[in-house]
């Protein structure tokens, strides 16, 4: 099991700020970001917006996951 952290508004959408999901079948980042929008319901919309960050560095979808010690999501931020 590997931890997923959300942030924002994620937390209160999803009513938590961190879960722990199997990744085993995930070998891309767009995988982990499938698996997010079916595990959390809540947050599905706003999944394919947000920035996936493995091992504390942002990765594009394609990036392959190996050795993923936890994963971040983390929503738009503006800001001026």
């Amino acid at each position: 099991m590997t931890p997923i952290k959300l942030f924002a508004f994620l937390v209160q959408k999803a009513g938590f700020s961190q879960v722990e999901l199997d990744l085993s079948d995930c070998k891309t980042v767009a995988d982990v970001r499938q698996l997010v929008s079916k595990e959390i319901p809540a947050i599905r919309a706003d999944v394919a917006k947000c920035m996936i960050a493995v091992n504390m560095e942002f990765q594009p979808d394609d990036c392959l996951l190996t050795d993923v010690s936890e994963i971040a999501i983390i929503p738009p931020v503006s800001g001026g």
